[in-house]
């Protein structure tokens, strides 16, 4: 019996096609139109392939990537979700939530290795896809952001979970301000494992296809083949010159306390208080509903499992579509492009957090995550970036126990990084950089103290 295939059926295989070479296997986004906003059918077609790959004995590494060389995938089509809440089909709006972050987790509980190639625009939903996958590589085209307290929602697909979790307050500050990185900057944020030039992709998927073995190592071995040395041994970090500042300023739990922070950064002369000036102008834009209920989020999810982080993301959507910042922010932005969105309340001071976090954080919800993979942890159980500050401070402390029981020097701490990673690109540059800010000499001495 033949079976019939439905419209949404249709239209996830034309959005979303596949390639099967050796032991390797290609999701590939085609929606070039649309800069591969993933529609509800797309996400449920890369469903589909994801769970049958999983189980095949034929594939042992799958390859995430687009047919455009402008976008990997730019986003979620909330255009459509907006308009079926609106009209009344709330099951509808709600189930693309609830398929996305299942995949989302799906792609974070994978039994094989993923490789998501983040050439081009990665926003929003793509950085679902992606963020959440053992390896992540960016080119020179790469543009990453997480733009959504500039439409009136939050940083969703999971960012509840990884932007807490970047170096210092630098997930704070991507959530709250949308900010664009660019290229390598993504490997020194956390954010991809690797770069590597994007005219060496289709050699590097071919490379992959070839693999023989279910090895994170093997994968990340052959990656490294393809990568690109950074020029003149220094780090290539848009926010390299800024990070102190960031550290500064959103620190705080209140969204008033991050604005005076940025008002009293801007008035110093120099790179940090120009740029504490053009983020305040920025945030002054943003939904300041979306901006006191992202800060909040991003708290709270810094002490999350991944499951409870998808599950909370869940119920703000839900509220989010209930509000009149979501809408208005996609009528503004998206649908009219007039980008004067009038937000209600209109100022973060007119926002009543305290009926916020009841309504958002402590209203049950009739819809609930089901999740498609059993992993609840607390870390990415994947280590295949450059190391963080965190685990550099660690070291430099002793409480890392392969640091032994004596002060170390800036050499050996470098050595040590640098060692452990297998000679990675990236790691000498980033070791130094950190120590340059958090670590001095002691008195009369060639060891470090970590002081910050």
């Amino acid at each position: 019996m033949m079976s019939t295939k439905t419209e949404a059926d249709l239209e996830g295989d034309r959005r979303i096609l596949t390639l099967k070479n050796l032991m390797g296997r290609s999701l590939i986004l085609n929606r070039p139109e649309a800069l591969n906003a993933l529609t509800h059918p797309m996400v449920l077609a890369i469903k589909k392939h994801l769970l049958g790959w999983q189980k095949s004995e034929l594939c042992n590494v799958i390859i995430l990537r687009s047919n455009s060389p402008r976008a990997f995938c730019a986003g979620g089509d909330v255009v459509r979700v907006s308009s079926d809440w609106e009209s009344g089909n709330q099951r509808g709006a709600m189930q693309f939530f609830m398929d996305e972050y299942a995949v989302n987790h799906l792609i974070a509980s994978y039994e094989k290795p993923i490789v998501a190639l983040l050439d081009g625009y990665t926003m929003g939903g793509g950085v679902g896809l992606s963020m959440h996958a053992a390896f992540r590589v960016a080119t020179e085209s790469t543009v990453f952001a997480m733009p959504e307290t500039n439409i009136g929602f939050f940083p969703d697909v999971g960012a509840s979970f990884f932007l807490p979790r970047m170096d210092g307050q630098t997930g704070m500050y991507l959530g709250l301000t949308g900010q664009r990185l660019k290229g390598r900057d993504l490997v020194y944020a956390g954010i991809a494992t690797h770069f590597v030039p994007s005219e060496r992709l289709p050699m590097l998927e071919k490379r992959l296809q070839e693999i023989d073995v279910v090895d994170y190592n093997v994968v990340n071995r052959a990656i490294e083949e393809f990568v690109a040395q950074p020029e003149g041994g220094e780090i290539e970090y848009s926010l390299a010159g800024v990070r102190e500042a960031i550290d500064r300023c959103f620190r705080f739990n209140k969204v008033e306390n991050i604005v005076e922070a940025l008002r009293q950064e801007a008035e110093v002369e120099g790179v940090e208080g120009e740029w504490a000036g053009r983020t305040l102008e920025r945030l002054m834009g943003m939904s300041p509903s979306s901006l006191k209920l992202t800060l909040e989020q991003l708290r709270k999810g810094g002490a999350c499992n991944i499951q409870e982080a998808f599950a909370m993301e869940l119920r703000l959507a839900e509220g989010r579509l209930g509000s009149h910042d979501m809408h208005e922010g996609i009528q503004a932005l998206l649908v009219r492009k007039s980008n004067d969105p009038q937000w209600q309340p209109p100022s973060v001071e007119a926002v009543d957090m305290a009926k916020m976090y009841l309504e958002y954080f402590e209203r049950r919800s009739d819809y609930q995550m089901e999740f498609l993979g059993g992993a609840a942890f607390s870390e990415y159980p994947y280590a295949f970036g450059l190391p963080s500050e965190k685990e550099i401070g660690g070291f430099v402390r002793g409480e890392n126990p392969q640091a032994g029981d004596f002060a170390l020097t800036r050499g050996e701490v470098v050595a040590f990084f640098v060692r452990e990673s297998g000679n990675k690109v990236g790691v000498r540059e980033k070791v130094n950089w950190v120590l340059d800010r958090k670590a001095r000499l002691m008195p009369d001495s060639s060891v470090l103290q970590w002081v910050k």
